[in-house]
């Protein structure tokens, strides 16, 4: 019998995790973790690694067996079928298992699972939506690089690229300054640091550019404009064709919120909910699922 309910958020910086008890109330949150990133196209067998332990961890720490547990995991990189495989091979041991993506987990928790626009702005940035008959549309979420424009990731490559033009034409600027202390400033050590940055390292260098603008600095301001109208355009992708009220998650989502053309901010909400709240919900309706059969 399913008593428990386990919600997972992996992405590119960090993995959530949640355990809740099912009552006949509905679920009650008794733990919450965080640990490193799980993004399946990024850390590909470190995620399934990272995931499997944390899972098992959670539940030997609440002496549980994984058939007294639904679990829910809403992970970047989860569209790949070949990763996703992959990650329900590391996961067998768990009968009651639902894998999706973050974007969805999000979408669901952003307006507890009514229709909504929701835009998810992290380590990358994703637009989903929530139609009254339950149909969902996917913008963006390509991954990095080549896709998640305007997310932290993004910014902090936009950040090492002025680093680069610094050095090679000899200009200094208050980013590219700091930036220099910690990667770099010759050739050679920029390129050490190039070989090992993944999403996560380029990610960890956005709330230097934040930093940097919110003191004028003009490169900095660049590149949270670029970032903006990337922004700008998912929204408007997303949302043109509706009326659905928008909704902004993630860690760079209230800053890009806040900077929208006054249209798009009027249909603007507070979030209901958060991506582990939306792996909640799916975690429960797994459980109703197996009782009902």
């Amino acid at each position: 019998m399913i008593s428990h309910l386990l919600a997972v958020d992996g992405g590119g910086s960090k993995t959530a995790l949640r355990l809740s008890a099912l009552i006949e109330s509905g679920p009650i949150p008794i733990s919450e973790h965080t640990l490193g990133p799980s993004s399946l196209t990024q850390q590909g067998e470190h995620a399934y690694a990272l995931l499997s332990e944390a899972i098992t961890q959670q539940l030997t720490s609440h002496q549980l067996n994984p058939a007294q547990c639904a679990v829910a995991i809403g992970v970047a990189g989860s569209g790949n079928p070949h990763l996703k495989a992959g990650l329900e091979q590391a996961l067998s041991f768990c009968p009651h298992l639902q894998i999706t993506s973050d974007a969805h987990i999000s979408l669901l928790g952003a307006n507890r699972g009514e229709p909504v626009n929701c835009l998810a702005i992290g380590t990358g940035s994703v637009a989903t939506r929530l139609e009254a008959n339950g149909d969902i549309t996917l913008l963006g979420g390509w991954g990095f690089p080549i896709g998640d424009q305007g997310g932290g990731a993004w910014l902090g490559m936009q950040a090492v690229r002025a680093l680069i033009r610094s050095y090679e034409n000899n200009e200094s600027n208050p980013l590219t300054l700091t930036l220099a202390t910690s990667l770099g400033s010759q050739r050679a050590a920029i390129l050490t640091w190039l070989k090992q940055a993944d999403a996560c390292a380029y990610a960890a260098l956005a709330p230097l550019v934040l930093s940097h603008a919110q003191q004028g600095c003009s490169v900095s301001c660049d590149i949270l404009q670029r970032g903006g109208q990337h922004i700008e355009q998912l929204v408007k992708d997303c949302c043109k064709n509706n009326d659905l009220a928008i909704v902004f998650l993630g860690s760079l989502g209230q800053y890009y919120q806040s900077r929208l053309s006054l249209p798009w901010q009027a249909r603007c909400i507070i979030a209901q909910g958060d991506a582990l709240d939306g792996a909640t919900r799916l975690a429960h309706q797994l459980a109703g699922e197996h009782h009902d059969s």
